[in-house]
C-alpha cells in the first residue's frame, strides 16, 4: 500500500493536469457504460435466441454430412455380402474344407473392396473382418485383428436380416457396421446363415467430420446416451455427463440411417452472436471514452503544459539554473504568471553575472599570485642545495645532473601556455624534482611512483603536485635523521581521480585534517604545512569547485596527502 501511494497516488496528488484528466475521464465513462450495458441487456435475449438457432443449423450441417457416411457404409457392404465367392468360402468352411486359391481370392476382393470404400468414403473407413459362425475370424485387413467383441457382433439384433445395421457398441473405440451373410439361394434364418461381415470406422479420423466444433461441444451417441465418437478420445464408450446436460443448451439431432443421436452443447450466452455483441458493446464503450479522453487531453495540455513548463523551471533555479520560459501566446492570467518569472529571471541572471565576473577577477589575480610564489620558491631552494652540494666533491660530480634536471623543471613551470597538463607529464616533473632530493639526501630518500597508463592522458592543473611533494621532502624526510621514503600513487574511486602522496614523517597518528568539501583554508592548522598546500587546495576550488581538494591524515610514522579531483581527458587545445 505504501509503494502504490508514493508511485501512483503522490504523483497524481501533485499534478493538477491528471486530477482533471481523471475527473473528466470519470464523467465520460460512467454514461457510456450505462448506455452500453442498457443496450446489452435488452438486446441478449434476442441475440440469445438468433444463436441457438445457428447452432441447430449447424447441427443439421454436421449431421447430413455424417449421415451420408453412414449411408455410404452401409451401401458399400451390400454387393459384398452377396459375392458368390465371398459365400463359397463360407461353404467351404461349414464343411471343414480349405481351398487356398478361394482363399486368396476372396482376401483379393476384400482388401480391392476395402481400397474402393476408403477411396469414395474417405480414409477414416477403418478395417474389414468377416466373422464365422464360430464367432472366429477368418478374414481381417487388420494384421493386428483387433476385434474385440466379436460375439457380441453375432448376438446383436437386426430389424432387417438382409440390411447392413450399425452396431450400439465400440469395438475398440471404433464406430463398426454389421450385415449379415446367408447361404446362396436359402432364405434368411438362423440356420442359413453362414457368417457375418464387419466395416470399423476409425474414431481418430472420424473427428475430422466434426473438427469445427470446440472441443467437449459435439458427441455422437446411441439410444442410450453412450458416446460412440467426440472429439476428446478418451470420452469414447462412456456415458454423456449428465451434469453437462443440464448446464448447457443441449441440441439433438437422429440420424437417418442409424440408431445414433448428434448431441451439440451449445451456451449463446457466453459464445457465438451474444459474445460478439458484448465485445462490440465493450469496444464502442472503449472507443469512444479513448477517443472522447484523447480530445480532453490535447485541451487540458494546452493548459497544463505552461504551468508544468514554469514548475520545472523554477526547480531548476533552485538548483541556480535559470532559464527563460518561451512559446507564450496567450493573455490570460497564465503569461502573465509566465511573464512575471521571465523577468524575475532575468533580473536574477543579470546580478549573478555582475557578482561572477567580479569574483572571477579575484580568482585570477590570486592564482597568478600563487604561481608567482610557486616558482621562484622552488628555484631559490634548488639553487640553494646546489649550493651545499658544491663543497663536497663527493657531491658535486653529481651537480652537472642536477642541474639538467633545474633547467627541465624550471623550462616546464615558467613555459606559458596551458593551465593544464596531462598527468604523465605532471609526474615527470616530479621525478625529476625528486632526483634533485636524491642528490642531495642520498641514502635518505626513497621514492616510488604508481601511475597506471590508462590514467596519463588525464588533465591536471600545472604545477599542481610540486607543492605537495616538497611539504613532503621538508617536513618529512628532512626532518628525520635515518631519512624515509615517499609513495606516490594515482588511483580511481568512485569515477573520481584519486592522488595520495605518503612520506615518512614524526608526527604521531590520530590527527586528520582536510581542505576538501568546506570553505576552511590551511592557515589555521599546525604549524609546519606551509602556504604550498593552501594554494594547492585554492586551484583545485578554483577548477572544480567545492567539492574536491586535498585530505591531510596523519597517521604513526607517515603523513598521508590525499588529492580528490574529477577525472578529464586533456583537450588539445584545452587552455587555462
Amino acid at each position: 500500500m505504501k509503494w502504490l501511494t508514493s508511485h501512483l497516488l503522490d504523483p497524481i496528488r501533485s499534478r493538477l493536469f491528471y486530477k482533471m484528466l481523471i475527473i473528466y475521464s470519470l464523467l465520460t465513462l460512467i454514461p457510456l457504460i450505462i448506455v452500453s450495458s442498457t443496450f446489452y441487456i435488452r438486446s441478449s435475449h434476442l441475440i440469445e435466441k438468433k444463436a441457438t438457432e445457428e447452432a441447430q443449423q449447424g447441427l443439421s450441417g454436421s449431421a447430413e454430412k455424417f449421415d451420408e457416411v453412414l449411408y455410404a457404409v452401409k451401401s458399400q457392404m451390400l454387393p459384398i455380402s452377396e459375392n458368390v465367392l465371398l459365400q463359397a468360402m463360407f461353404r467351404n468352411v461349414k464343411k471343414g474344407q480349405v481351398n487356398a486359391s478361394l482363399n486368396a481370392s476372396v482376401s483379393e476382393l476384400l482388401q480391392t473392396e476395402l481400397t474402393t470404400a476408403r477411396l469414395k468414403i474417405g480414409d477414416f473407413v477403418g478395417d474389414l473382418y468377416v466373422l464365422g459362425i464360430n464367432n472366429k475370424v477368418l478374414y481381417s485387413t487388420d494384421t493386428k485383428k483387433r476385434l474385440l467383441y466379436a460375439e457380441a457382433f453375432w448376438e446383436m439384433p437386426f430389424e432387417f436380416d438382409r440390411m447392413p445395421e450399425w452396431a450400439f457398441f465400440n469395438d475398440d473405440k471404433r464406430m463398426a457396421c454389421v450385415v449379415k451373410i446367408f447361404d446362396e439361394g436359402q432364405r434368411p434364418s438362423a440356420d442359413s446363415e453362414i457368417g457375418r461381415l464387419i466395416i470399423t470406422l476409425d474414431a481418430a479420423k472420424v473427428r475430422t467430420l466434426f473438427q469445427d466444433y470446440a472441443p467437449n461441444t459435439f458427441y455422437i451417441t446411441n439410444s442410450d446416451n453412450q458416446i460412440m465418437t467426440a472429439s476428446m478420445q478418451n470420452e469414447v464408450g462412456h456415458l454423456l455427463n449428465s451434469r453437462k446436460l443440464q448446464s448447457e443448451l443441449v441440441i439433438q439431432q437422429k440420424s437417418r440411417y442409424s440408431e445414433f443421436q448428434y448431441v451439440l452443447l451449445a451456451n449463446p450466452g457466453t459464445g457465438g452472436l451474444v459474445q460478439k455483441q458484448a465485445l462490440f458493446s465493450i469496444g464502442v464503450t472503449l472507443a469512444a471514452w479513448l477517443a472522447i479522453t484523447i480530445v480532453t487531453y490535447v485541451i487540458l495540455r494546452r493548459i497544463t503544459i505552461p504551468i508544468q513548463r514554469l514548475t520545472r523551471l523554477m526547480r531548476a533555479a533552485e538548483r541556480e539554473e535559470y532559464q527563460l520560459i518561451s512559446g507564450i501566446t496567450t493573455t490570460d492570467e497564465i503569461a502573465m504568471l509566465c511573464n512575471g518569472f521571465n523577468s524575475l529571471v532575468q533580473r536574477t541572471s543579470h546580478l549573478i553575472e555582475t557578482n561572477y565576473k567580479n569574483e572571477l577577477l579575484v580568482r585570477e589575480a590570486e592564482l597568478k599570485a600563487i604561481r608567482m610564489y610557486i616558482n621562484p620558491h622552488f628555484l631559490y631552494n634548488t639553487m640553494e642545495y646546489i649550493s651545499i652540494m658544491s663543497h663536497s666533491p663527493e657531491k658535486a660530480k653529481h651537480i652537472p645532473q642536477m642541474v639538467q634536471h633545474l633547467s627541465g623543471i624550471f623550462r616546464f613551470s615558467i613555459t606559458p601556455g596551458n593551465q593544464f597538463v596531462e598527468l604523465g607529464t605532471e609526474m615527470e616533473f616530479v621525478r625529476k624534482y625528486l632526483e634533485i632530493h636524491r642528490y642531495r639526501y642520498g641514502e635518505r630518500l626513497t621514492y616510488t611512483i604508481d601511475l597506471p597508463d590508462m590514467y596519463r592522458k588525464i588533465a591536471v592543473p600545472k604545477l599542481l603536485l610540486q607543492p605537495l611533494v616538497e611539504n613532503a621532502v621538508v617536513h618529512g624526510i628532512d626532518r628525520l635523521p635515518e631519512g624515509g621514503s615517499i609513495t606516490i600513487t594515482v588511483k580511481e574511486e568512485q569515477y573520481e581521480l584519486v592522488i595520495e602522496i605518503e612520506n615518512s614523517s614524526l608526527v604521531s597518528g590520530g590527527l586528520l585534517e582536510t581542505a576538501a568539501g568546506n570553505g576552511d583554508s590551511f592557515q589555521n592548522h599546525p604549524k609546519g604545512l606551509g602556504t604550498g598546500l593552501d594554494n594547492v587546495n585554492a586551484r583545485l576550488r578554483l577548477h572544480y569547485g567545492n567539492t574536491y581538494g586535498i585530505t591531510l591524515l596523519h597517521l604513526e610514522g607517515t603523513t598521508l596527502a590525499r588529492v580528490l579531483m574529477p577525472i578529464q581527458i586533456l583537450q588539445d587545445n584545452e587552455e587555462g
